[in-house]
């Protein structure tokens, strides 16, 4: 039978096991500052480089030209 009045030390248990919680936590957190900070650079070079398209050289496309005595053959107005 079991003395009801020992009692059993389990203070090291205890310490393990706050030990292991604060590592989770501080692991947790580390990964979540780790992809924050990925995301903002990912953010921030997209930001900086959103125009980048605009410089860049189409060698296929022609920027059509167009003055005011072609937009009457562009238009095609029906006289009524």
């Amino acid at each position: 039978m079991k003395n009801l009045f020992i009692k059993e030390n389990n203070n090291l248990s205890w310490i393990a096991a706050g030990a292991v919680g604060i590592a989770a936590a501080g692991a947790g957190i580390w990964y979540y500052i780790k992809d924050r900070r990925a995301a903002q650079q990912a953010a921030d070079y997209a930001h900086e480089h959103a125009g980048d398209y605009l410089e860049a050289k189409h060698p296929h496309k022609r920027k059509q030209r167009t003055d005011v005595h072609d937009l009457e053959n562009i238009v095609h107005h029906q006289q009524a």
